[in-house]
C-alpha cells in the first residue's frame, strides 16, 4: 500500500490533474498498476469491493500478480462509464488519510484540487493541515509517511545530482516537460478534461495484451 501511496504522491501531486497522465508515453502497454486493493476500493460499489476482496485475499507482498491484476482489470472495465468517471475523477488520499473522517479528507481533497496552490506547495500544504486536524494514530501513520515521502525525495535529488551532465541535462528537460504538462491541465475546460480522459481510459483498456 506504502506503493501505491508513493503512486498518489508522485503521480497526483506532481501532475496535480483530475485525471491520470498518458501524454508523451509513445507506443506500448500503459505501465501496470501496483499490487494489491486499488487504492480507491472504498469509493467502489458494495458488491464490486467484495469481488476485489476475494480476488485479492490470497495475495502475498513480493509475489507477482498478473492474474490478480487481470481480473481487477475486467472488474473495474465492466462498470459504467459514469461509475469509473466519478471514481478516478478525484485522486486517491493515503491510507492514513482516508482514515479520517469524510469532512476532513474533505479539506485535504480541497488542497489537491485548489489550482491555485502551486503543485510543489500542495505536499507541504497538506502537512500543515495534518498537524492540526488528524489526531493519535491516524496523525501518528500519516508523520510516518510523510517521512518516508521526505526520505524518497531526498534519494532521489542526491541520485540526480550524481548524474552525467548529459543525463542531468535530460533529466531536467523531463522535470520541466512534466511541469508544463501539468500547467496544460489546468488551463483546460472540464469537457476536455473528460475527453481526455475517456481516451486515457480507452488506451489503457483496449491495448493488446496476452492471454
Amino acid at each position: 500500500m506504502f506503493r501505491a501511496a508513493l503512486f498518489f504522491l508522485i503521480g497526483v501531486i506532481a501532475t496535480a490533474s483530475a485525471h491520470p497522465p498518458f501524454f508523451g508515453r509513445g507506443m506500448g502497454p500503459p505501465p501496470p498498476p501496483p499490487c494489491g486493493l486499488p487504492p480507491f476500493t472504498d469509493r467502489l460499489p458494495a458488491d464490486v469491493q467484495k469481488k476485489l476482496n476475494v480476488i485479492w485475499k490470497d495475495y502475498k507482498k513480493g509475489e507477482k500478480c498478473y492474474n490478480e491484476q487481470g481480473e481487477t482489470r475486467e472488474i473495474l472495465h465492466s462498470l459504467p462509464k459514469e461509475v469509473r468517471k466519478a471514481i478516478f475523477k478525484h485522486p486517491p488520499l493515503p491510507r492514513p488519510l482516508r482514515k479520517a473522517p469524510q469532512y476532513v479528507q474533505e479539506q485535504f481533497r480541497a488542497i489537491l484540487e485548489d489550482r491555485s496552490i502551486p503543485c510543489e506547495e500542495k505536499f507541504k500544504k497538506m502537512h500543515d493541515l495534518a498537524q492540526t486536524v488528524l489526531k493519535g494514530e491516524t496523525l501518528k501513520e500519516f508523520n510516518d509517511f510523510h517521512n518516508q515521502m521526505e526520505e524518497y525525495r531526498k534519494h532521489i535529488d542526491e541520485m540526480a545530482e550524481k548524474l552525467s551532465p548529459e543525463a542531468k541535462q535530460a533529466y531536467d528537460k523531463l522535470t520541466n516537460l512534466r511541469k508544463e504538462k501539468h500547467k496544460i491541465m489546468q488551463t483546460l475546460s472540464e469537457s476536455a478534461r473528460d475527453e481526455l480522459f475517456d481516451l486515457w481510459q480507452e488506451r489503457r483498456d483496449s491495448f493488446p495484451r496476452p492471454r
